[in-house]
C-alpha cells in the first residue's frame, strides 16, 4: 500500500506538545516543507530534538512560538552567522534548553533506536562544566573493570522528520549527500515521516538495499515535497538558495521574523503555493547534477 501524501497531510495529526526528531545537517536535508507545514498549523508546546548540526528550521520554530524544550548541541546559520531567534531564546529563557554536545544527541539516540536506558562512554567531561548545566549527564563505575564511565541516557521522540531525495512508495529512503545518522534517529521514532524530492513510480525497480539509508518497515508516511528542503540544499539535486537565506537571517537579525513566515509560510497555504512564491525559474537555477 502507497504511504505517499502531501506534506500538509503527513504532519496533520502531529499534536501539541509532541517530541519530534528533526533531521538535516547545517544548511543541507532539513525537512523544510514539513516544517513549513508545521508551522501554518500554529503547533505548539514541541519538545526538538535536531540533529547536532541543526540550523534554520530549529530558528524558525522557535521564532514561530512552536517550541517548548530544545536540545542543544549547535543552532545556527552556517556560512551565515548565528542563528538570532535560537539565540533570543535562550538569553531570555522563553525556551527551556537541554544543554548537550553531540555525544548527547547520537548516544542518546543509539540508546533509544536499542531500547536501552542509557550508553556507558569513556569519561569524556573531566575538565569541562557540561555536567553542571546538564545534570542528566552522570558517571558510574563500569562493572566489568572498575572504572568510571559517562552515561548518556536514551532519547526517543514521538516523531521523526526527515528530508530524502529519493523514496518508494513502500516508504524505503535514499538520503544523498553529507548524512548524520538518520537511520539511527528513525529508529528511536514511534512514527516516522519522510519528504522526498522524488518517489519512484510503483512499476519502478525496488531501490538497491544498499543505498536505502532508513527501511520502508520504519516509515509511516512519505510526503513528495519536489524542493522539499528549500531554500536549503537537497544533494544531488538542488543547492542552497544563498539570496533566500540571506533575507531570513536579515528579517530575524532584526527581529521581524513574522514578515519572513507571513511572505513564505503563511500566506501560500500550502507546498505547492510555496513552489509558486518562489518561482519555477529561480528553483531551476538551484538544480545540481550527480558527478
Amino acid at each position: 500500500m502507497s504511504k505517499v501524501t502531501t506534506p500538509e497531510a503527513a504532519v496533520a495529526d502531529i499534536p501539541d506538545g509532541a517530541t519530534i526528531a528533526l533531521g538535516g545537517v547545517h544548511s543541507h536535508n532539513s525537512p523544510m516543507a514539513l516544517v513549513n507545514a508545521l508551522i501554518r498549523r500554529g503547533i505548539k508546546d514541541l519538545e526538538l530534538i535536531p540533529t547536532p548540526s541543526a540550523g534554520a528550521p530549529v530558528d524558525m520554530l522557535i521564532a514561530a512560538g512552536c517550541v517548548r524544550k530544545l536540545h542543544v548541541s549547535y543552532v545556527g546559520l552556517e556560512f551565515l552567522g548565528l542563528a538570532p531567534n535560537f539565540r533570543r531564546a535562550a538569553q531570555e529563557k522563553t525556551i527551556e534548553i537541554v544543554e548537550a554536545d553531540e555525544a548527547w544527541v547520537v548516544y542518546g539516540f543509539r540508546a533509544g533506536a536499542s531500547r536501552l536506558p542509557f550508553l556507558p562512554l569513556p569519561p569524556l567531561y573531566e575538565g569541562t562544566d557540561l555536567p553542571k548545566v546538564n545534570p542528566m549527564i552522570r558517571t558510574t563505575t563500569d562493572p566489568y573493570t572498575g572504572r568510571t564511565v559517562t552515561t548518556i541516557p536514551a532519547l526517543r521522540a514521538d516523531y521523526g522528520l526527515f528530508h530524502a531525495q529519493v523514496v518508494d512508495r513502500k516508504g524505503n529512503t535514499q538520503v544523498f549527500g553529507q548524512r548524520r545518522f538518520e537511520d539511527v534517529m528513525a529508529k528511536a521514532c514511534d512514527h516516522v515521516v519522510i519528504s522526498s524530492d522524488e518517489i519512484l513510480d510503483e512499476y519502478a525497480p525496488a531501490p538497491d538495499p544498499r543505498l536505502v539509508s532508513i527501511p520502508g518497515a520504519i516509515v509511516e508516511r512519505v510526503a513528495h515535497a519536489p524542493y522539499g528542503a528549500h531554500p536549503l540544499s537537497s544533494p544531488g539535486h538542488y543547492g542552497y538558495d544563498r539570496d533566500q537565506l540571506v533575507e531570513y537571517r536579515d528579517l530575524a537579525a532584526a527581529g521581524e521574523t513574522g514578515k519572513y513566515l507571513q511572505e513564505y509560510v503563511h500566506s501560500v497555504g500550502d507546498h505547492a503555493g510555496y513552489l509558486e512564491r518562489i518561482g519555477v525559474g529561480r528553483l531551476l537555477g538551484l538544480r545540481q547534477t550527480f558527478r
